[in-house]
């Protein structure tokens, strides 16, 4: 550690031979650099705050029935064309900027810096519980000339709100000129395949298929009324068949009755029939009574005094099976009535059936036509619902695109709040000239001790024997004092005074400088320079 202190100390004492040398080119570098720094023109900036809100009122109540366009990606998208080409030349024509391009490259190469140097900032940010969204811009923009800063900052805003709010008028009146466009031409494409499907079925308006389905759809119906007619029909044929049979047993039955009580040859006389209610009549009272009953007896005598004259009585001719006689009972009228009635159900089933089974057999010529006949109607039908279906949905839209262009008059989905205008910057925000006064000082006592140091590497002198023993390697006898006379200490200690003179005079400067860049007195100076004719415009 102490060897480091001793070169170090050696390092300084040679390179203070070379102060003058070192002061002089500190002052130089400090000199030109502060004039650097108090040349460089001041940078104004002005900046604009917007907030845009872009939730509407109307915007829920028109939800379905208007265009609702996405405005905060429509923001997105005029943020980053905001500095566009288009809008940069405009900005040079507005504000006057472009007398300085002479030419069309100029001019480019003036865009090109405008673009680098506006600044637009995008703060956005969700409110927390809602899905809502804030959106601050910020646009700032430096210039040397503070009322220019300003127009630009102006001009540029009143850009982003024509260009937010004129190019959603501009799409809408786009959209409903070309829907128009295209509902003229659905409509007469409409019109023309109705005129095409009219006459296609007045030419066919027998062949055409009916609601019910195609020709195979009625061809199927038909066979299935048919089938459903023929299963009918046997179970009608069935039916008239049991009662025919049911009808001839219960005649039978009542033929052997009436022999079995003797009256089967005068069962068409009175007495017969009298005999008959009589026996019915007994049958009855047995039912609810015993034999011993005095209804009873008195019947059953009454029975055997008929039998007894009926047994007197001549013998008539029998009728015949078929045809119901006067002592039939009332089951066999039934019977007799529900065949009959069989049979006319029989009748009218075997009608439908023959009907069914020439429609089968009419649609089955028609096999080869109607598939024909309808291929082409359902080609015409097709085009007619898509035209139809285009142009409805083209009206529809049309509608909602003028609602949406209504809703956008009555009120805006964008609304600009300017939150802080741009104004006239009054202190300048570039360049930071105390720091890089600063700087320039530090550079300059730099530069100097660097050059003090080198010189005194090139001219290297020994100031103790120590030193000059290690250098040169070669053994040091002695050494001879250094006696100063007072000439000698006299001219040191002005050397000394003139050094420190110089370097306190460059930190005076140095504070003065300071002291005019933080009073703000740099543009009075200048403009007495300027006025001077010391200082060019």
């Amino acid at each position: 550690m102490n060897e480091i202190i001793y070169k170090i100390k050696n390092y300084i004492r040679s390179a203070w031979r070379f102060r003058w040398q070192a002061i002089a080119v500190s002052w130089i570098v400090a000199l030109i650099g502060w004039a650097v720094v108090f040349s460089m023109p001041s940078k104004y900036e002005s900046e604009a705050k917007v907030y845009v809100d872009t939730e509407s009122v109307l915007r829920p109540l028109l939800q379905g029935l208007a265009v609702q366009n996405d405005m905060n990606q429509r923001l997105h998208l005029m943020t980053r064309t905001l500095l566009s080409h288009e809008n940069l030349k405009k900005l040079l024509m507005l504000t006057d900027m472009d007398h300085k391009a002479s030419s069309r490259e100029e001019e480019e190469k003036l865009i090109d810096w405008l673009r680098q140097t506006i600044v637009v900032d995008v703060n956005r940010r969700t409110i927390p519980g809602t899905r809502e969204t804030e959106n601050f811009y910020t646009i700032a923009f430096e210039y040397d000339d503070r009322f220019m800063a300003q127009r630009v900052v102006k001009v540029l805003l009143d850009i982003f709100v024509e260009s937010a709010l004129g190019d959603t008028r501009i799409e809408s009146d786009a959209a409903q000129d070309f829907l128009q466009k295209q509902i003229v031409e659905y409509e007469s494409r409409l019109v023309e395949a109705e005129n095409k499907l009219t006459e296609f079925k007045r030419k066919n308006v027998d062949t055409l298929p009916r609601e019910s389905g195609g020709i195979f759809a009625r061809l199927e119906s038909a066979r299935a009324d048919l089938e459903t007619v023929q299963l009918e029909y046997k179970e009608a044929r069935i039916r008239r068949d049991e009662l025919k049979n049911q009808y001839n047993t219960t005649l039978a039955e009542e033929q052997r009755r009436q022999e079995s009580l003797g009256l089967s040859a005068a069962s068409s006389s009175p007495m017969g029939q009298r005999l008959l209610a009589m026996q019915t009549r007994l049958d009855e009272l047995l039912l609810r009574y015993t034999d011993q009953h005095p209804n009873v007896q008195e019947l059953k005598s009454k029975i055997e005094e008929l039998r007894k004259q009926a047994a007197s009585q001549p013998v008539t001719t029998v009728a015949p099976i078929s045809n119901t006689t006067p002592g039939v009972s009332s089951a066999l009228e039934e019977l007799k009535l529900a065949y009959r009635q069989s049979e006319v159900d029989l009748r009218a089933i075997r009608l439908r059936n023959d009907e069914y089974q020439d429609r089968v057999d009419e649609i089955r010529k028609k096999l080869d036509t109607l598939p024909k006949v309808e291929a082409e109607l359902t080609r015409l039908n097709r085009d007619y619902n898509i035209n139809k279906t285009n142009y409805q949905e083209l009206v529809q839209r049309l509608e909602s695109a003028k609602m949406s262009e209504r809703a956008d008059e009555a009120g805006d989905n964008l609304k600009f709040r300017v939150v802080e205008p741009p104004k006239v910057p009054l202190l300048p925000v570039g360049p930071k000239r105390l720091l890089l006064t600063i700087g320039v000082l530090i550079a300059a006592l730099g530069i100097g001790g660097a050059l003090a140091f080198l010189l005194s590497q090139l001219k290297p002198v020994y100031f103790d024997m120590r030193t000059l023993g290690t250098e040169l390697e070669f053994p040091v006898v002695g050494q001879v004092s250094r006696v100063m006379t007072d000439k000698v200490k006299t001219r040191r200690r002005v050397a000394i005074s003139g050094f420190i003179t110089m370097f306190v005079l460059l930190i005076l400067l140095f504070i003065g400088i300071v002291a005019v860049y933080m009073f703000g007195l740099r543009d009075d100076i200048l403009l007495i320079l300027q006025q001077s004719g010391l200082f060019g415009n």
